[in-house]
């Protein structure tokens, strides 16, 4: 069985670059197991760039993709998750 793994970009109003991160836990054993942990994973990491100083109050986009290892390689070159 392959697992899943969620694609993050998340861009702050106002900064010029966006922050991208991937993350793979033992339970993405499916898309919806994966698609089921982004409102959890979105709130944490709004909630770290709210303690940033002058993040504080400042809107936050998400773009969220859960993918297998297929699909990684396939868009990214990714061809196996490491986090």
């Amino acid at each position: 069985m392959d697992a899943f793994t969620m694609v993050i970009v998340a861009c702050v109003a106002g900064e010029p670059n966006c922050t991208a991160a991937h993350v793979s836990e033992i339970a993405f054993t499916t898309v919806e197991a994966c698609e089921a942990r982004i409102d959890d994973i979105t709130a944490a990491m709004t909630k770290e760039f709210g303690k940033r100083e002058g993040f504080k109050g400042r809107q936050v986009s998400y773009d969220v993709s859960c993918m297998d290892r297929a699909q990684l390689k396939q868009k990214f070159g990714i061809a196996q998750a490491d986090t």
